[in-house]
């Protein structure tokens, strides 16, 4: 039997699944903001990764880099190494496309690749926590 998750890993969770819903419909539009569903979709990605960490009572610092929060994940599951590739790929959407002066250079279906990689990463969280 699992351990029961604490309030602030399931705040963490909880919030890794609103950003990817605000990024899946955002995808729904017409003419879908690419930069903005790949900041969701990273956010997602994000949470869930510190949700984890927070249920195994490891700190980590304010930083938006995945791969920061992989090594950290590591020592408990090795299994997180299979996001690596793909943490590289969503770590710029948290913050480097967010500014106007920094040309947006993806297009729809990279962001709904991101969407894709984001909803792995919480589904696997969540199956490791037996959550969900």
């Amino acid at each position: 039997m699992s351990e029961p998750l604490s309030d602030l890993t399931r705040k963490w969770l909880i919030r890794a699944e609103h950003d990817l819903r605000s990024a899946e419909h955002l995808l729904t539009m017409p003419d879908p903001p690419p930069e903005s569903v790949g900041f969701h979709a990273q956010q997602c990605a994000e949470k869930a990764i510190k949700g984890f960490l927070v249920f195994h009572s490891v700190d980590f610092e304010r930083r938006h880099d995945l791969n920061y929060l992989i090594d950290l994940c590591a020592p408990i599951s090795q299994d997180f190494e299979q996001f690596r590739p793909e943490a590289d790929e969503l770590t710029p959407y948290a913050v480097e496309y967010r500014y106007p002066d920094v040309p947006a250079d993806f297009s729809v279906q990279e962001a709904r690749a991101a969407v894709d990689t984001a909803r792995r990463i919480y589904a696997f969280v969540l199956a490791r926590l037996g959550w969900g």
